[in-house]
C-alpha cells in the first residue's frame, strides 16, 4: 500500500515538475527556431524521467528530506505527515504549462516584471539532479501567473495555470477569469513551514488499526474522579459497574478509536518537561504488544495554557484540541449502561401513579409505538400512547451516575411520583435536588437524572388514560 502511495506522490510530483507532461502547450516563441529546436529545448527542460526518486525538498521554510518510504525534518528528524505532504502535492499536481516565454524578450523587459520576489523559491532534489521553481507575479486578465523553472544552471520563465478545482464561488464568468484564488494558495504553498508538515499522530511508530483492539489495559487517574482501570481483553472496568447495570458498548468502541487516532493539533520539539504544570490526567497504558508507556495531559506548558500531553514514547509535547482533550477525564461510569430500559420491543408496563391508581398495559416499542390495553375497561382509543412514549424514552435516557441504594424504603416512599414494574423489575421514579432518580430495589441501585425545571414525561393517570368506563 506504501509503495502505491510512493508511486502516487512521484507521479503527482513528476506532473509538477515537467509543468504538464500530459498537457497541450501554447507557446508564444517569437523566434525564427525550427519545430525540432522547440521540441528540444522543451525535452531537455522538462524531462525528469532520469532523475531518479525525489530525496528532498527546500523552500523558503522548507527544509526536508526522504529516508526510506517516509519524509523527515532534515534539522529536527521529526516525520512528517504523509497526508499533508499529499495534500502538497495534489495541489502542486494541478499545475500546468500555459505557454512558455521567449527569453530573449524576458531579458528585454526584465525578469524583475515577471519574478518580482525571486526569494519564492522551491527546489526539487532527486537522485540525479535538482529542479527549482520561482514564482512570479499574477497576471492581471487571468488566473493564470509567471514561474521560473531551473534545471542544470539552466533557466525558463513560463506562464502557469492551475487546474485544480476552484475553491470559490463566483458572480459572473469575468470574475472568475481575473480571480486570485487559486494564484494566493500556491502562494501559501510556497511559504509552509516544516512546522505544517510535522506527523502529530502520538502513536505514528506503531501500527495501529481500528479494525483491532490495539490496547490491553489502561489505568487512569484524574484530577476529579478516583483511579480505575480498563480491560479491553476482558471488556470489563476495575471496579466494576453494580449488578444490574451492564457496559455501554458504543463509549468503549469511541473510546478505543479516539486513543488509536489520537493527534495533537500541534507540537513542541525537543520538549522541556519542566515547563508542564497542573497534571490534570495520568494514563499507564499497555498495548496489545506488550508494550507500557504512559500519557499524562497538563494545564500548561511554560506560559500557555490550554491541554498539553505528555508521553514516555517520545521526547514531545503534543497540544490537544480541547474536544480530544474531554476524553481524559472520562469517569469509569462512562463506560456503563446508566440506564434501566425494557430488553424486548413489546413487554407489559405496569404504573401506579401517585394516588395509587395502578394499571397494566402491553407496548409495543416498534416502528410504530402503540400501548394496548390489558383491562377491559379501555380501547386503545381512550390510551394516550405519545404519554408513554415520553415515560418510555425517559427510561432509555442515560443517567448522569449511578450509585448504590443507601436510603430506606420508607424515605423513598416520601419521594416517589411513579411506580412501574416491566422485565420483572421493580421500579419506582423519584424527586430528589437534581432532578429525578429510578430507583431499583430488588439490585439495591439508583441512576440519576439532570433535569432542568420540568419532568419530561407526566405523572398524572388522566394523562395516561381517558375516563375509564364505570
Amino acid at each position: 500500500m506504501k509503495e502505491k502511495i510512493l508511486k502516487h506522490k512521484n507521479l503527482a510530483l513528476f506532473l509538477v515538475l515537467v509543468l504538464a507532461l500530459a498537457g497541450t502547450y501554447i507557446f508564444e516563441e517569437k523566434s525564427n527556431r525550427t519545430a525540432e529546436a522547440e521540441h528540444a529545448k522543451k525535452t531537455q527542460l522538462l524531462d525528469t524521467e532520469k532523475l531518479g526518486d525525489i530525496q528532498g525538498i527546500q523552500g523558503i521554510k522548507l527544509n526536508f528530506e526522504k529516508r526510506g518510504n517516509l519524509f523527515f525534518d532534515k534539522d529536527t528528524n521529526l516525520q512528517l505527515s504523509e497526508p499533508r505532504l499529499d495534500e502538497f502535492f495534489q495541489i502542486l499536481a494541478g499545475l500546468k504549462v500555459k505557454t512558455f516565454l521567449n527569453q530573449a524578450e524576458v531579458a528585454k523587459v526584465g525578469m524583475n516584471f515577471y519574478i518580482p520576489d525571486p526569494s519564492m523559491k522551491m527546489t526539487f532534489r532527486f537522485e540525479k539532479g535538482e529542479l527549482t521553481f520561482t514564482l512570479g507575479k499574477k497576471l492581471d486578465f487571468d488566473q493564470s501567473f509567471y514561474m521560473e523553472v531551473t534545471r542544470d544552471g539552466v533557466s525558463q520563465v513560463v506562464i502557469v495555470n492551475d487546474e485544480s478545482p476552484d475553491p470559490s464561488v463566483y458572480q459572473s464568468d469575468e470574475e472568475y477569469k481575473k480571480s486570485d484564488v487559486k494564484y494566493k494558495r500556491i502562494q501559501i504553498v510556497f511559504l509552509l513551514t516544516n512546522k505544517y508538515f510535522y506527523d502529530t499522530r502520538v502513536f505514528k511508530e506503531f501500527k495501529y488499526t481500528d479494525e483491532r483492539i490495539n490496547f490491553k489495559t489502561i489505568s487512569i487517574a484524574t484530577f476529579r474522579n478516583k483511579k480505575y482501570a480498563i480491560d479491553f481483553e476482558k471488556s470489563q472496568t476495575i471496579p466494576p459497574p453494580p449488578k444490574g447495570i451492564g457496559y455501554y458498548e458504543d463509549n468503549w468502541v469511541s473510546f478505543l478509536e479516539f486513543l488509536t487516532k489520537l493527534e495533537g493539533k500541534n507540537l513542541y520539539y525537543p520538549a522541556d518537561p519542566k515547563l508542564l504544570t497542573e497534571i490534570l490526567s495520568e494514563f499507564e497504558v499497555v498495548d496489545r504488544e506488550g508494550r507500557k508507556y504512559t500519557l499524562d495531559v497538563y494545564k500548561k506548558y511554560g506560559e500557555e495554557s490550554g491541554y498539553f500531553l505528555k508521553t514516555t514514547l517520545d521526547n514531545i509535547v503534543y497540544q490537544l484540541k480541547p474536544a480530544d482533550a474531554q476524553y481524559f477525564f472520562v469517569n469509569v461510569q462512562d463506560f456503563w449502561q446508566k440506564r434501566i430500559m425494557p430488553k424486548e420491543k413489546e413487554f407489559n408496563f405496569k404504573i401506579t401513579f401517585l394516588d395509587n391508581q395502578t394499571e397494566t398495559v402491553k407496548i409495543s416499542d416498534k416502528e410504530l409505538f402503540k400501548v394496548m390495553p390489558t383491562d377491559s375497561r379501555f380501547t386503545e382509543g381512550t390510551i394516550r400512547a405519545l404519554e408513554f412514549k415520553r415515560l418510555i424514552e425517559f427510561f432509555k435516557t442515560e443517567g448522569n451516575h449511578v450509585t448504590e441504594l443507601t436510603e430506606s424504603p420508607s424515605e423513598i416512599l416520601k419521594k416517589n411520583i411513579l411506580r412501574v414494574q416491566f422485565d420483572n423489575r421493580n421500579l419506582s421514579v423519584i424527586l430528589d435536588e437534581n432532578g429525578a432518580s429510578i430507583v431499583d430495589f430488588d439490585q439495591k441501585i439508583m441512576v440519576h437524572y439532570y433535569l432542568g425545571a420540568k419532568l419530561p414525561f407526566s405523572i398524572k393517570h388522566e394523562d395516561y388514560f381517558i375516563a375509564a368506563k364505570k
